[in-house]
């Protein structure tokens, strides 16, 4: 049985940091040793909850100083390259990343290689990678539940492709197991004058869109996905095959999740007859651990054991690949951009926060 206490270090502590703070904590054989951040105020809320961690003004300082096994980076996309360079130097065994993975395709080249050379292990906190589940929902559709499938649906609220988006997208990949060939969408910024205005997520929502456009799979699956600002309904995923269909329903029910499932017994691409689909059952699990720590727990596995990693920095790079085509896209009028996206796209940035500091 494996006793050691692995050590981790965070850098980034305020809004989503503090999140990701708290799960290692909560996990067995993980220590939070330290937490760096440019703010002390930040560095003061995080030693009044957590006495007996250190905390720096610099990161490099702290990765110097502490023994680090896994590093956990909160920050702001903008500032992450500096940071992975100096952890894969000093001997940073793996680095658990927040979503979206950067600003530019460039600069997720960048960590992904750095992160490569150095035999350091890579992961995108893609949550619903670890939620068992979406898991289940790959496995139906892996093992042909579904039949063939030919199309689907994924919509959120509050817009953002970026900052939202790129769970979502990253889920859609994940459960189909597929590579995304093509884009096509509509970009909107700001928020819908018919709605409850909220002057701060309106901030956001100008400099990261909704969008509204489809995902072309290799396989021939067709996604549409709307996020637009008049969306309020709860984050809602739907596949279907030629045997049935899977309908998702985000935080709702008694487990914060509703699945419906709904298949023939037989495959069927007919298109005379009536296509027959009845309910079955498709249990929502419930686990004691958010998937942030299934997480960190597969991160000291994955050093320790040299398991796999679920959520890797090619994983997160694709999201943001998506994300790139669909704001591409709408700059040409909703034209179709195809994937893999050229080497002169690389380094079109993409916007999340409403300040020039990224913060």
């Amino acid at each position: 049985m494996n006793v050691k206490n692995y050590n981790f270090g965070q850098v980034g502590y305020r809004g989503r940091g503090k999140g990701l703070a708290s799960f290692v904590v909560e996990e067995k054989g993980a220590q939070l040793v330290a937490i760096a951040d440019l703010v002390g105020e930040n560095l003061e809320d995080a030693k009044s909850l957590y006495s007996n961690i250190n905390v720096y003004s610099n990161h490099l300082d702290m990765i110097e100083a502490e023994n680090l096994d896994v590093l956990i980076i909160a920050t702001a996309p903008r500032f992450r390259l500096p940071i992975v360079t100096d952890a894969v130097q000093k001997g940073v065994k793996a680095i658990y990343m927040e979503k979206p993975i950067a600003n530019t395709l460039a600069e997720a080249d960048q960590m992904i290689s750095l992160c490569k050379d150095n035999r350091v292990e890579l992961s995108i906190g893609h949550q619903r990678r670890w939620d068992p589940n979406f898991v289940n929902i790959k496995n139906a559709i892996k093992n042909g539940d579904l039949g063939t499938i030919t199309h689907g649906v994924s919509y959120w609220t509050a817009g953002r492709i970026g900052a939202n988006g790129t769970h979502f997208l990253d889920m859609i990949n994940f459960v189909l197991d597929d590579e995304p060939i093509r884009i096509s969408g509509i970009s909107q910024f700001g928020m819908n004058n018919k709605a409850d205005f909220n002057e701060s997520l309106n901030e956001w929502m100008e400099k990261d869109p909704g969008v509204s456009g489809f995902i072309d799979y290799s396989r021939g699956t067709r996604i549409w996905i709307h996020c637009f600002n008049d969306v309020i309904t709860p984050h809602t995923h739907m596949f279907c095959g030629t045997k049935g269909r899977i309908d998702v329903f985000e935080g709702m029910g008694e487990f914060d999740m509703d699945i419906l499932y709904r298949a023939s017994d037989k495959d069927s691409t007919d298109m005379r007859g009536v296509h027959i689909v009845e309910p079955k059952q498709f249990p929502v699990v419930t686990v004691d651990k958010k998937p942030e720590s299934l997480a960190y727990e597969e991160l000291i596995r994955v050093v320790s054991e040299r398991k796999n990693n679920s959520s890797t920095g090619e994983d997160g790079r694709k999201a943001l690949e998506m994300i790139v085509a669909f704001q591409i896209s709408s700059e040409n009028g909703g034209r179709s951009v195809a994937l893999p996206l050229p080497e002169s796209c690389f380094n079109y940035e993409v916007g999340y926060h409403p300040n020039k500091s990224g913060k």
